[in-house]
């Protein structure tokens, strides 16, 4: 009894179950024209040279173990407010404790795209039991260029364009002025040979 009931029950759930609407949609790509990567190439000329900035600390150490931080960028330093700002370098910049002085190079320059450390100097004075270390640090900034590469080609052609306009009226200007020259010239000529001409008439008569 309890199986004729269920069976049309069970078919009657299936006939539901696919009169509903649905559509399921399996999309694969296998095209080799996809990159996994992808990096951009860029130039200096891509590059707005900013400028340049110093960055330095002083400390002393005892006894190569101990160490105190006097100064950072030239400024007393005080361990319990200071200010800490993290920028990446290439493995071979070894920053040290003057990676507390690079705040100063964000505050100078906050709208630098590309960092390059290229100098860095270490001052020793040798004191008994220690050292006292003043390292200095220059950091050059760039920003991208904001005018993409077809943008200046443009403008530089119209300066171009301008600039042979601007010569072109000089020239056209320069020609008017010879052939008025020129005019001159014969008419001096004219006047100077009809004067000498009368002069010679004169002492005829």
């Amino acid at each position: 009894m309890k199986k004729r009931i269920i069976i049309p029950i069970l078919l009657f759930i299936a006939v539901i179950g696919t009169s509903c609407v649905s559509q399921h949609n399996v999309e694969r790509n296998y095209s080799e024209l996809r990159p996994d990567m992808v990096r951009l190439y860029m130039t200096m000329d891509d590059y707005q040279y900013l400028g340049d900035v110093t960055i330095d600390i002083e400390y002393k150490t005892y006894l190569g173990i101990f160490r105190k931080i006097l100064t950072v960028n030239g400024q007393p330093y005080d361990p319990r407010f200071y200010h800490n700002t993290k920028i990446s370098f290439t493995h071979k910049i070894k920053l040290g404790l003057l990676k507390k002085s690079l705040y100063k190079v964000a505050e100078t320059y906050p709208q630098a795209d590309y960092l390059m450390p290229v100098s860095f100097n270490d001052i020793v004075e040798h004191m008994p039991g220690g050292r006292i270390h003043k390292q200095t640090m220059i950091i050059k900034a760039y920003a991208v260029n904001k005018v993409s590469a077809k943008v200046v080609e443009e403008q530089h052609k119209a300066e171009v364009d301008a600039l042979n306009g601007q010569n072109a009226s000089l020239q056209a200007e320069l020609n008017a002025a010879k052939q008025e020259l020129e005019a001159t010239k014969d008419e001096l000529e004219k006047a100077k040979a009809a004067a000498s001409q009368r002069t010679t008439t004169n002492r005829r008569r």
